[in-house]
């Protein structure tokens, strides 16, 4: 078994003040370096947020020459996320993708190249969010186990499905009694979208890394859960760690989190080093650490589509948790009206292709702090808990630049037109088209369509039954056939429709 290990690093982190940037960065950033740099055979993954890059460049260049050095040797993988750490699944895919976009710059910037993988925060799901990563580069993706089987798997689903919206967080619910050797614990997805391959990380695993270096945990504890969880076959790989890099060294969030005790935040811990040159070292007596990219590029595919619904996120909850707090909302409502402002009076203006090049700078500053405006720690914890003065701060600047920028658009396209909008186009009752992109994948390639897509493609074929055309009529009743087979397949058995239900076709 293959075993991957992702140091998660964030400096937009919830209470977390610039005072302690610094010190976060020496006493976990540059623990885990340090650290790692004893055990060449170990590699390992840390991944930041632009934004972190960007404050470890200015506040500890010694620090960032190192994680450089790591990664030039190949003993580290840089993973990039998104610029200033928003919910992906809250934010429009258009959003989403600037703010992976203004990552990538800074990684070209301070790092010399734009990394293949990416963190997806908090693993919250909408059907766009893969789009978002996959327009910006991206061609690796943290996924969520527990998400995934709650979404695909009815016996799974019916122990482990969180069915309270409002709760913040499962990890008290039942765990399902689940197989170790489950090989979507161990084996990676292709093609989330054509193109962007992920893997799974689990509560099963990871909620180890953060006790352990708390104290809760012994190291013989931890290696024993990690073992359980490799399974018997002991083939493919299991990410052993996904979890912030902030408690490696500090006590970071802790003690906010579980005993509402706002006085320990990001307190070094001088037992960190010893803790982590261990923990290592029991790791690689049970199998190898390689990188992330490479669990998904050499291990074995599973050949299922992966799919998650709609809102879903890591810790059995949903991306409702980050979008029902106080201060979230409060200020979505005007992050909506910014963004309508934005596109229905300037973007198809600046962003026209004649346009485009003459506003680059405005478009880009509006994306800049309209994405900043949906940083989550600044709406983070909520109730009973208190968030930060300063992350609220953060934010409320963000806004207020956003709509410094859109007074400076106003003024820019005064006096130019908006373009006319284009006729809309209905199509006739008799014309096969389904008329709704649903997927990038080829509809016709059944057994790789999630279950999303295999739903839409009911629509979509029976659509070609409502044509003129008696070619078309034929070949949608063919492939509405094989879609409720695919049905059937995955135990999602029913009566099919009157249009293909008393005459199978064959193919």
């Amino acid at each position: 078994m293959n075993y991957v290990a992702i140091f998660h690093a964030n400096l937009n982190y919830a209470y977390l003040i610039p005072e302690n940037y610094e010190r976060v960065i020496r006493a976990s950033y540059e623990v885990i370096f340090d650290q790692f740099a004893k055990h060449p055979r170990a590699k390992y993954v840390f991944e930041t947020s632009g934004y972190t890059i960007e404050q470890m460049a200015k506040l500890t260049p010694d620090v960032l020459e190192k994680l450089k050095i790591a990664i030039k040797e190949g003993r580290c993988e840089f993973m990039g996320a998104p610029y200033s750490h928003p919910i992906m699944a809250n934010i429009p895919e258009e959003d989403g993708y600037w703010s992976c976009e203004f990552a990538m710059r800074i990684y070209d910037k301070y790092l010399g190249f734009r990394p293949d993988s990416f963190w997806n925060p908090e693993c919250t799901w909408m059907q766009y969010v893969p789009n978002a990563f996959k327009r910006a580069g991206v061609k690796y993706l943290t996924l969520d186990f527990e998400s995934y089987m709650n979404c695909t798997d009815k016996d799974y689903a019916w122990t482990e499905r969180n069915r309270t919206h409002d709760m913040n967080w499962g990890g008290h619910l039942p765990w399902f009694d689940l197989d170790p050797d489950c090989k979507f614990l161990h084996r990676p997805f292709k093609n989330i979208v054509p193109g962007l391959d992920g893997f799974c990380r689990s509560d099963r695993l990871v909620g180890k890394y953060l006790s352990y270096f708390r104290g809760n945990t012994t190291i013989e504890e931890y290696i024993s859960n990690m073992v359980y969880w490799s399974g018997k076959k002991k083939t493919g790989a299991t990410i052993i760690i996904a979890d912030d890099a902030e408690y490696c060294g500090t006590t970071g969030y802790y003690f906010i989190k579980y005993k509402a005790d706002y006085s320990k935040t990001f307190c070094m811990d001088p037992t960190a080093p010893a803790k982590l040159d261990k923990m290592i070292s029991e790791i690689l007596k049970v199998g190898p650490m390689i990188t992330f990219k490479e669990a998904c590029e050499e291990i074995t595919p599973v050949d299922e589509p992966f799919f998650v619904e709609d809102r879903f996120a890591w810790h059995r909850t949903f991306a409702d948790a980050w979008g029902n707090t106080p201060e979230a909302l409060a200020w979505e409502p005007l992050l909506q009206e910014m963004r309508r402002e934005y596109k229905e009076k300037y973007q198809p203006i600046v962003e026209s292709p004649k346009n485009r090049a003459k506003f680059k700078a405005l478009i880009e500053e509006f994306w800049y702090h309209m994405t900043n405006s949906a940083n989550s720690d600044g709406r983070w914890p909520p109730p009973p808990r208190v968030t930060c003065e300063f992350n609220r701060n953060w934010v409320l600047n963000e806004i207020a630049m956003t709509k410094k920028v859109l007074a400076k658009l106003a003024k820019s396209v005064k006096g130019i037109s908006l373009p006319k909008e284009k006729e809309l186009v209905v199509p006739g009752a008799k014309d096969w088209r389904y008329g709704y992109h649903f997927t990038d994948k080829d509809p016709e390639d059944i057994r790789h369509l999630n279950a999303y897509e295999l739903q839409h493609a009911v629509y979509y074929f029976h659509k070609m039954i409502d044509s003129d055309n008696a070619e078309k009529v034929l070949h949608g009743k063919k492939m509405l056939s094989r879609v409720f087979d695919e049905f059937d397949k995955r135990g999602m058995k029913g009566i099919r429709p009157s249009s293909i239900a008393k005459k199978r076709v064959k193919y």
